[in-house]
């Protein structure tokens, strides 16, 4: 197994004013991370628990309630007297613990993800989309509407609304027809944020509810009307702790299993 000829992939953690809980939160979710997007792959030994402390700039007792954490989440196994290996099977996206976007979903659970409708508008924010966005009633938003497909299959209608005034480079104004081009070719509006925007979520807050799919949803999604679907409704923060994003998405309920890691 390939592990310590590469060279090590982890970042000190900046900020002395954090509790040591939250301390603990923040190097578990740097470690996850990296598991999540393959730099830290399946059975990598990672570093001792001096070490890692010394890498990521924390004391050995945040490192081991950091890997606690991670432990009890499945991301990684301890082998006593030989040491601690990402997990052969980590979990996937569909961690709702996790902040990611539908189309890593998709391709987290083996399918191959598309889209069989996009439509791409500027409309003036509801008073509760003006409330989750902290925008003014009225306020010019770019919506992102999309039935995705997994393998061809209709799994998940959503609708991406973003802040138009969010839409500006150097040059000014980016065209609507910039941004729906990128998305089309790449299918991920979070990649068009990080990469065009310039800008990095830092966290996601989310409501979930169950529903029955009316006439609309159920003809969107191919499915009896009535039948079990899952809403997911997301804000996504940015690092200055202002609303980026708001995500309206509709699950098919038998398209994916979801859990929830949860720690006290």
């Amino acid at each position: 197994m390939e592990n310590n000829s590469r060279s090590q992939p982890f970042s000190p953690i900046i900020g002395d004013s954090y509790d040591s809980t939250t301390l603990a939160q923040r190097v578990a979710e740097q470690l996850r991370a990296l598991i999540m997007d393959g730099t830290l792959p399946p059975e990598y030994q990672l570093p001792n628990e001096p070490d890692l402390s010394a890498y990521l700039n924390v004391s050995r007792s945040t490192v081991r309630s950091a890997l606690i954490i991670l432990e009890q989440g499945g991301f990684i196994q301890r082998r006593w007297g030989v040491g601690t290996f990402i997990a052969k099977n980590p979990p996937t996206y569909n961690n709702l613990s996790i902040n990611s976007g539908v189309t890593q979903l998709i391709r987290s659970s083996g399918a191959e993800p598309g889209f069989a409708e996009f439509l791409m508008t500027i409309r003036l924010a509801s008073e509760h989309v003006a409330n989750r966005l902290s925008l003014e009633p009225g306020a010019p938003v770019v919506v992102l509407e999309r039935v995705r497909l997994a393998n061809e299959r209709r799994v998940v209608f959503c609708l991406d609304i973003l802040p138009q005034a969010l839409f500006r480079n150097q040059d000014g104004v980016i065209p609507l027809t910039e941004v729906e081009q990128y998305v089309r070719e790449n299918q991920s509006m979070y990649a068009f944020i990080r990469e065009r925007l310039g800008m990095e979520i830092h966290h996601g807050i989310a409501w979930i509810r169950p529903l029955s799919a009316e006439a609309y949803l159920a003809e969107k999604l191919s499915i009896p009307r009535g039948s079990s679907i899952l809403h997911l409704e997301q804000v996504d923060i940015g690092d200055d702790g202002e609303p980026l994003a708001l995500a309206d998405e509709y699950y098919v309920a038998d398209a994916f299993t979801f859990y929830i890691y949860r720690s006290s």
